[in-house]
């Protein structure tokens, strides 16, 4: 199909750009002055190396430069409007464009200004790395989870930070909150560890479950199914998006009673690795594919979809969805697309996301293993029973050959940082103590989440790159501070140190737990359950399949 003329394009786009703002007059859509702020050279910098690119692949893309409040470039995770306001998420803090919407009418750079929280907790409750967040429009306040399962509530009008629901312990397994979407005046919280979607706040006389709940290794057919769930959303009907794409649709929620499946005519698109799922009334719905960079707009009634894809430096993350134009994060600034023609199913090859170059060379720590299916044990699952965050994968016997005192191997070549070659584990007092500090912090602080991992070897592998065996049952001779370890090398053995797996004596669940940190930060910081699980497919294969080397 031809493209369309370009004043048939800057029509749709002002039309779109306009009703976004809801304003009345139409501006002319321009490219970001080369010359605005010249005397805050960060801004200006941003702004002429967004053109330059912008220029030189020949595209007309409205781009919104993304900066806080001291005109450095602001990296947010997710994305949401509510009353006239644009709000950033990133995994500490939360940001805010007053009159976010209005600006929309031109590309220009949006200044965001950090609304809190102010400290490291709310109240009593820590602050655990935000991952997603929702507006709630009858009480114009925004909620925010973080990944250890605990809500927060900002409201603008008061400038204020509370808490919404502090997470607790339930049973055996415990509430995995992965996503949320606004209900009105309450919200829906994604569990796909015990299988259910919950309303929340819980309230006297109206039902928090949406299902009958049916724990996942006991669903049978017929039974609501959501323990492949990765990401919710909600406009009068209910929809979760699964891990291989799939979408299913759920009557109400708002209401008391029990949610119902409905049908919804979708069949996931070729070769997807989806990451988010956003709606609002009137618009597709829009499947966010991080590792794919690429996004999927779903008509709702005829299920056709289609793709738009970004270049392989983009770094997708979340979306504002229009009826006719979506804007997405990308790094440090909002791209926006138009949904017409001329931007519908491409030919050319997907522009799969480029992996870090210094995760290249990196492979299984143990012989004959893959990647877990379960979730629970990925980075930045929740550890509700120390109110912590997980930080690395676990190697059990269910990914491959796994028993105490299993070989494990350095993932690639570099100087071991630490070794703990004269290891004592806790004991039982010891390890009674530090739970009931973590039960009384709400936290897992950094001096007890390292006692948790019980002996551990560290291999710094340069160029901010580091590696972390923990668990461990024993280091080989000769693995000690300093040494230099080729990949593949034998550097200790699988155990559970540090688990209180072997308090009685007898060793139960041996496992290694393994962490890979770039500059600073376990690899996971700032993803999604479903983002993490594509970097680390990207260094070793598809879950459940032998991969990388």
């Amino acid at each position: 199909m031809p493209a369309l003329d370009v004043r048939h394009r800057t029509g749709l786009l002002l039309i779109c750009l306009t009703s976004l703002a809801t304003a009345t007059l139409p501006v002319a859509a321009q490219n970001v002055p080369a010359k605005l702020n010249r005397d805050r050279p960060a801004v200006a910098r941003a702004a002429n190396s967004i053109n330059a690119a912008r220029n030189k692949a020949g595209a007309e893309l409205p781009v919104f430069p993304l900066m806080d409040e001291h005109d450095r470039p602001l990296r947010p995770i997710a994305t949401v409007a509510g009353d006239g306001a644009l709000y950033f998420l990133s995994p500490d803090g939360l940001w805010m464009v007053p009159d976010g919407i209005s600006k929309l009418v031109q590309p220009q750079i949006l200044k965001a200004l950090r609304v809190g929280p102010g400290g490291a907790a709310v109240g009593s409750v820590p602050i655990q790395e935000f991952t997603a967040l929702s507006y709630l429009y009858e009480s114009h306040s925004v909620v925010v989870l973080d990944k250890s399962g605990d809500l927060f509530e900002y409201l603008p009008a008061r400038r204020e930070w509370r808490v919404f629901r502090a997470n607790q312990p339930v049973g055996s397994p415990d509430p995995e909150y992965i996503d949320l979407a606004s209900l009105g005046a309450r919200i829906c919280v994604l569990d796909p560890e015990r299988n259910e979607i919950w309303r929340l706040p819980e309230r006297k006389g109206q039902r928090s479950a949406y299902f009958v709940q049916v724990m996942p290794w006991r669903i049978k057919p017929g039974d609501a199914n959501v323990s492949d769930g990765i990401s919710i959303a909600h406009d009068g009907d209910t929809f979760v998006l699964r891990r291989h794409g799939q979408i299913t649709k759920y009557s109400g929620g708002a209401s008391n009673g029990l949610a119902m499946r409905k049908p919804f005519n979708w069949k996931p698109v070729a070769k997807m690795r989806p990451s988010r799922l956003i709606a609002a009334a009137g618009t597709p719905l829009f499947v966010v594919e991080r590792e794919n960079n690429r996004v999927i707009a779903v008509d709702r009634a005829s299920g056709r979809a289609r793709q738009y894809l970004f270049d392989q430096q983009s770094d997708l993350r979340g979306l504002i969805p229009h009826s006719r134009c979506f804007l997405v994060i990308d790094r440090d600034r909002l791209m926006l697309r138009m949904l017409d023609k001329d931007d519908a199913w491409s030919k050319a090859p997907l522009p799969v996301r480029r992996m870090d170059s210094r995760l290249d060379g990196i492979a299984y720590p143990l012989s004959s293993v893959v990647l877990p299916r379960h979730p629970g044990v990925w980075p930045g699952a929740r550890r509700l029973y120390r109110y912590g965050i997980h930080k690395g994968v676990d190697f059990f016997c269910d990914a491959g050959k796994v028993t105490m005192g299993t070989p494990v191997k350095a993932a690639d070549a570099g100087k071991v940082i630490r070794s703990d070659v004269n290891f004592r584990d806790m004991d039982s007092a010891t390890y009674s103590r530090v739970m009931n500090q973590c039960r009384a912090e709400h936290r897992t602080s950094e001096r007890n989440e390292d006692l948790f991992r019980g002996c551990q070897v560290w291999i710094d592998h340069g160029n901010g790159l580091v590696t972390r065996y923990a668990h461990l049952n024993g280091i080989r001779k000769g693995i000690k501070v300093g040494s230099y370890v080729s990949r593949g090398d034998t550097i200790a053995f699988v155990g559970v140190s540090g688990t209180g797996q072997n308090l009685p004596g007898v060793a139960k669940h041996p496992h290694l737990h393994f962490e890979i940190w770039l500059d600073g930060k376990y690899l996971g910081w700032g993803l999604t359950q479903s983002e993490i699980l594509g970097a680390y497919e990207d260094i070793f294969g598809v879950v459940g399949e032998r991969g990388g080397s």
